[in-house]
């Protein structure tokens, strides 16, 4: 299967994107590769307004949907997780970027999962952004289920 192959297939994918999205609470990006280019997108963060990103490349994304890193500078390209996940074929996880909004940058738990063909080749790359507000609640709501079976074993 070639970089190319994956770009037929992204209406196929639309399904389970939108289940992802629904589970994780946040947005799921289906890149192609080498390009990077954006195939689909599911779900949203509350606050964000990403506008038009079908078909934006990652070169771009900085200036489009105003990136930045922890440290508030511009991010830059080669810095991206679906750049590095798309160069190292590994799984960029955990990161915390800040994304633009009308209200002012909003910061998001960013991961970056490659696709591969069976010969090992980097097809396209699976995008996440979710809400932190989202992981801290369900952190409280297991925190809560702990204490209540702690209280029957007790």
């Amino acid at each position: 299967m070639s970089a190319d192959a994956l770009h037929p297939h992204a209406v196929f994918l639309r399904p389970l994107l939108e289940v992802m999205a629904e589970r994780l609470g946040g947005a799921v990006i289906l890149h192609a590769a080498p390009s990077g280019e954006v195939l689909a997108v599911t779900g949203g963060v509350p606050g964000l307004n990403i506008r038009d990103p079908i078909g934006a490349r990652p070169e771009d994304y900085a200036d489009r949907f105003q990136v930045f890193a922890q440290d508030g500078s511009v991010a830059r390209f080669e810095d991206l997780p679906v750049v590095r996940a798309m160069k190292t074929g590994e799984a960029i996880t955990d990161e915390v970027w800040l994304l633009g909004a009308e209200a002012g940058p909003v910061p998001v738990f960013v991961d970056s999962y490659p696709l591969k063909s069976d010969d090992g080749a980097v097809i396209g790359v699976v995008a996440t952004a979710t809400d932190p507000k989202r992981w801290s609640q369900r952190a409280e709501r297991l925190k809560q289920s702990i204490s209540i079976r702690d209280g029957f074993v007790g």
